[in-house]
């Protein structure tokens, strides 16, 4: 994981349903948007992809309009009819759509993204690039000219589909945002803390388990034979060197990741998060044993790596990492780039250790401060992306968009699920009575997204029966009007 999000991106792909896949439902387009949005002089243009599926459209019926994240998009997401939106389309009659982020798969504003190019990498143009979208997309197909669009998106689209309202609600009648952060912040560190409640929420047991083995890490790293011990356990491809603070931060994410990406995803209908990289069977499992503290956390760490597909060695190299990261093409970099610029120049999301709490948990304090990120900014884009320049954006996208706290709109539901390190950036609470909060027990990220399954706890559905009810209810009182 870099950032808290998966080389795959934060919203994984749902289960292909053989009724769907590879059945090509999707119709496909390329809409011409502005580069920039903010600077009329400007009047350069690119290629967004977007997908549509108007199967379950109704005459009368709304637009949905699901706003695509950090990652490339796949148009499985208006194919399969079994996911939580599209059987919500059934429902309404509605004409669904799926638009692809800026810079991110193949939507690419500028020949590279070195540096100066990344300025218009940014949540703001995203939205304006959604605002023209609609616009356009309304001349494109008439029957949609006077319907209601709903913004639909999770994890950081989550976030944008809420904003979208916020920021255009001449356009965007209502939206959904599911496990959005929606509350930018420097150091993240509730998120370590919820993956320590999180486990300890699995068995008591089992976290003290943990929280012995990473301080066993910690104390191991004080001595040469101790570090040759941990090569060995993790099967780094290099020794640790413990003059080298960025190679050992690094490490410690390294070791990190694993119990970060299954709390994360725990129990969701995507692929092996529903069964196999749970938190009991993924962690917990281990954990709860007679075998010694380094052999639990190889377990975990093997376990992980093998159902990830991944067999080499773990590269703790931070120089590789920044090099790799540099990389300006649109190549293997392109995604993990452009969000990790996000991060610098807007949302912060820095997951570190400095918790009171979930500092000794997870080894102490000191093992992966702040600083560490915020010097991946500096040596990745340049000296003027600092503490100081990642604080101001962080206050600047608050105001924007008004944070948890002072979410200025209506007509917006935000789903979170409470073990989902996430959540603790969604808003929980609301004090204006369109804004609905569903806080959903027991479940993780993006969880009400999916298709219904066997597996789902009754939170789940009850979360996803009151969410579908409310559009509902406000596509109603739209239509009475």
């Amino acid at each position: 994981m870099v950032r808290g999000r998966p080389m795959s991106g934060f919203v994984p792909k749902p289960l292909k349903n053989e009724k769907f896949a590879g059945k090509n439902l999707a119709v496909a387009g390329l809409f011409q948007n502005k580069v920039d949005h903010f600077n009329a002089s400007n009047t350069a243009v690119y290629n967004q992809r977007y997908w549509y599926n108007d199967q379950w459209y109704k005459p009368g019926g709304p637009a949905f309009l699901m706003l695509g994240g950090e990652s490339a998009e796949d148009p499985y997401w208006v194919e399969d009819g079994t996911l939580e939106w599209t059987q919500m389309a059934a429902e309404n009659g509605a004409f669904v759509f799926l638009i692809e982020h800026r810079f991110y798969g193949e939507s690419r504003p500028t020949p590279d993204m070195s540096t100066p190019n990344l300025v218009y990498l940014s949540s703001a143009q995203a939205l304006e690039d959604m605002a023209a979208f609609i616009i356009a997309l309304k001349q494109k197909f008439p029957q949609l000219a006077a319907a209601p669009w709903i913004t639909f998106g999770g994890s950081y689209s989550g976030a944008l589909a809420a904003w979208a309202r916020v920021k255009h609600p001449e356009l965007v009648a209502m939206a959904v945002g599911s496990s959005g952060p929606v509350q930018a912040e420097v150091d993240f560190v509730e998120y370590l803390e919820v993956v320590q409640n999180s486990i300890t929420r699995d068995s008591a047991q089992c976290a003290q388990s943990v929280t012995t083995a990473f301080n066993l890490v910690s104390s191991l790293l004080t001595t040469a034979s101790g570090r040759l011990s941990l090569k060995t356990t993790f099967n780094l491809c290099e020794d640790l060197d413990p003059s080298n603070a960025q190679q050992i931060e690094t490490f410690w994410q390294t070791v990190y990741s694993p119990y970060m990406e299954v709390v994360q995803y725990s129990g969701d209908s995507a692929g092996l998060f529903q069964k196999q990289l749970t938190i009991h069977n993924a962690i917990c499992r281990f954990h709860d044993t007679d075998a010694s503290s380094l052999t639990k956390l190889k377990q975990v760490n093997n376990y992980f790596n093998q159902l990830s597909g991944y067999f080499g060695c773990e590269d703790i190299d931070y120089q590789n990492f920044i090099e790799f990261m540099q990389d300006t093409s649109y190549g293997d970099a392109q995604e993990i780039r452009a969000w990790v610029w996000q991060t610098c120049t807007e949302f912060g999301y820095y997951q570190s250790t400095d918790s009171d709490t979930a500092g000794p948990f997870f080894g102490g304090k000191p093992a992966l401060p702040v600083k560490y990120y915020i010097d991946e900014c500096t040596n990745i884009y340049g000296s003027q992306y600092n503490s100081a320049s990642v604080a101001s954006a962080v206050a600047n996208v608050n105001a924007y968009y008004g944070g948890r706290d002072n979410m200025q709109s209506s007509y917006i539901v935000l789903p979170n699920g409470n073990i989902d390190p996430w959540h603790a950036l969604g808003k929980l609470n609301s004090t204006i009575s369109t804004i609905i909060p569903v806080v959903i027990d027991g479940t993780a990220h993006c969880a009400d997204m999916y298709g219904s399954s066997l597996n789902d706890s009754p939170s789940l559905t009850a979360a996803r029966q009151k969410i579908s009810a409310q559009i509902k209810e406000w596509l109603q009182q739209i239509n009475q009007n």
